[in-house]
């Protein structure tokens, strides 16, 4: 990406591997990323937390997030059905496009 040309400049890597082997996860890999206004508004996508945004994303949490998942449910095509329709739902709120091959 640094190479083409575009927005990203530059690329630092961190060696995480502690962390996470030391039960670290997502909240480890969180990172604060300092955005002018014309960065910001480059941004096409809905990715930057707002209040109507959480609120949308708890509400695709309640619609989809199973309350009980049982092995023979792995069994059961229509548990990747409403996993697609999930994640397809997602893209659609964050404004991501397709994403995923299954919504090419």
């Amino acid at each position: 990406m640094v190479e083409s040309g575009g927005r990203v400049r530059s690329v630092r890597s961190r060696d995480l591997r502690q962390s996470m082997q030391n039960g670290g996860g997502p909240a480890c890999l969180r990172q604060r990323i300092v955005l002018s206004d014309d960065d910001r508004a480059a941004i096409q996508a809905r990715v930057l937390w707002d209040e109507p945004l959480g609120e949308e994303l708890e509400g695709w949490v309640r619609r989809h997030y199973r309350d009980r998942l049982v092995g023979s449910d792995l069994a059961d095509p229509q548990l990747a059905r409403d996993g697609f329709a999930a994640l397809d739902e997602l893209t659609q709120i964050l404004q991501l496009g397709s994403v995923y091959d299954f919504q090419k």
